[in-house]
Order: C-alpha cells, then structure tokens, then sequence
C-alpha cells in the first residue's frame, strides 16, 4: 500500500470522520491502458500509467462502523467524476458475489467471471464505463 501511494497518491481518495478527524474509508486504483483485470495490478506498481485511460480499482474500503450510511457509494462518486475530469474511461474492479449488488447500485455492471484467482477466491468483473 505504500509504494502505491508514493507512485500514485492521485489515484487515492479518502474519506475522514468530520468529527474526530479519523480515517474512515478510502478507495484506491492505478490508470493503465489494459481493459481486463489482473492480479499484477495489486502488486506490480510499475504497471500505473498516469496517463492510462482506464482505472483499475484496487479497494474500496469503510470501516465497520461506519458502514451502511453510503460513505463507499459517495467514494465511488467521487472518485468517478476525478476520472471524468482527467480523462478516464473506465473504472474496473473484482468483487466476491455478495458485493455484485452494492455495485450495480452504484452503476457497475458485471461482466462475469474475472481473470482473477487473487486470495484463492472466484471473482466478478465489474466496469462502469465513463
């Protein structure tokens, strides 16, 4: 995680409790030019390319507590509209099938099974086209 915020901070949003000052989610990618995930993506930094038309979305996490109140899905809009105004095309990301609804809520859609075997796990694909 460090090595990707020192060569991609831009590509890192968070979102800070107003009242305590406490980090409380983020959400985080690396701009490429390749339109399919790949597990490299989360540990091979030199695949960013800032100037990378799509984002490959890495996490998007919210403490516990603070679930349930749309903080990811404000991260999310957020974070897409960066891309918009830096030119990005898509945003692409993998997700276990119990957070296939959350993103289509979000204005994902799923593309099926991903290219991705990370943590042992089957994986969607899912792309929001920008």
């Amino acid at each position: 995680m460090r090595e990707r915020i020192a060569a991609a901070p831009d590509m890192f949003l968070v979102a800070e409790d107003e009242n305590s000052g406490l980090l409380v989610g983020f959400l985080n990618g690396i701009a490429t030019d390749e339109s399919r995930f790949r597990d490299e993506f989360f540990t091979d930094i030199s695949l960013h390319n800032d100037k990378g038309r799509n984002v490959m979305l890495l996490g998007l996490d919210v403490l516990p507590e603070f679930r349930g109140r749309g903080l990811a899905r404000e991260l999310v809009k957020q974070y897409r509209k960066i891309a918009e105004v830096t030119g990005k095309k898509q945003l692409i990301l993998t997700c276990l099938d119990e957070k296939v609804p959350m993103y289509l809520k979000m204005g994902f859609q799923d593309d099926g099974t991903a290219n991705s075997t990370w943590g042992g796990e089957e994986w969607h694909e899912m792309r929001m086209v920008l």
